[in-house]
């Protein structure tokens, strides 16, 4: 009889123990969170996550500080995150090189994004625009296709680097459109920009919002960008559906990023607090004159299929390519 009562009650007591050790994530949260960049103060992801942040901690009311950790193509800040507590109070703001183009390039990362990761919201796109020196025999899309096939080989296009995303939308639209063209890589978009406006390549794969200045100076010429819908910023630069080459969205994304084994319940609430935002115009109103698409609200996965679709749009052009990042 004694036996039983002491067992019993020791059972009840760890019980007890490990319910009042185990959050319920009611209060979630209850303390100040970080919000890891991968990239260096100064750039468009940097201001995104910063004017995102304000909102964020309104909605969520606890601080949210934005955390830079640049370095080694987003590999050290997406490996802080994948590597922090499972618990809501660190975040990433992930893009596609941490997301989709590392893994494909990389063959020894520290981090695996099916397994490290749970994306939460997609919060950015970024479109990218085809453009060519004013002085270019051709003023559309369809035009640049006629005169590299009349000249195979011959024609050069210049991006921001090697295994880019501006890099690969270039590759992707030359596959569709049966074309050959040879890649310049440069360190960075203000060389690729010298390149095209010095007539040293043809064509310039860049993210729309770097091309808005030179677009509207007349010094290039957009052929056409890969959004879905033209922007209301550039309305006379056709997409590159409607110049002929339909299901050609390539876009760069940022996106609201927690650690994979973070609890339900937190996820939820960051899911809320984010499509409260989307839905309040306040990041539309502040980067859509920048070129960059701010989506609406998105239900609970929506995120994750958006990412098994983009990994699909570049998985088999990077291993057409053999694009190794290593």
């Amino acid at each position: 009889m004694f036996r039983r009562f002491f067992y019993g009650a020791l059972l009840s007591a760890v019980a007890l123990s490990l319910c009042l050790a185990s959050p319920t994530w009611a209060q979630f949260p209850d303390r100040p969170i970080k919000l890891v960049v991968p990239y260096p103060p100064g750039g468009t992801n940097d201001l995104l996550a910063r004017v995102l942040a304000e909102p964020l901690a309104k909605e969520l009311g606890q601080n949210v500080i934005v955390d830079n950790k640049g370095g080694a193509a987003t590999v050290i800040g997406a490996t802080a995150v994948a590597t922090a507590p499972a618990d809501g109070y660190t975040l990433l703001l992930g893009t596609g090189t941490t997301y989709t183009l590392n893994p494909l390039m990389k063959a020894k990362l520290p981090y695996d994004t099916d397994r490290d990761f749970r994306m939460i919201s997609i919060i950015a796109e970024v479109p990218i625009v085809f453009i060519v020196n004013s002085q270019f025999p051709g003023k559309t899309l369809s035009d640049f296709v006629a005169y590299a096939k009349a000249n195979p080989a011959k024609v050069n296009y210049s991006s921001s680097g090697l295994g880019s995303s501006l890099h690969l939308a270039a590759e992707l639209f030359a596959e569709r459109a049966g074309i050959k063209l040879t890649h310049i890589p440069y360190q960075g978009s203000a060389g690729a920009m010298r390149a095209l406006l010095s007539n040293e390549v043809q064509m310039f794969s860049e993210v729309i919002s770097g091309a808005l200045p030179q677009i509207a100076q007349k010094s290039v010429v957009a052929l056409a960008i890969t959004s879905t819908k033209r922007l209301a910023i550039a309305p006379e630069v056709p997409t590159v559906a409607e110049s002929g080459y339909p299901g050609l969205a390539a876009l760069g994304w940022y996106g609201l990023v927690a650690p994979r084994a973070t609890p339900a319940p937190v996820i939820a609430r960051l899911e809320e607090a984010v499509n409260k935002i989307l839905a309040s115009g306040a990041l539309q109103a502040r980067f859509e004159p920048r070129g960059i698409v701010i989506p609406g609200p998105q239900e609970s996965g929506s995120a994750e299929r958006y990412l098994a679709k983009d990994r699909a749009l570049w998985e088999p052009l990077v291993r057409s390519l053999k694009i190794t990042m290593d």
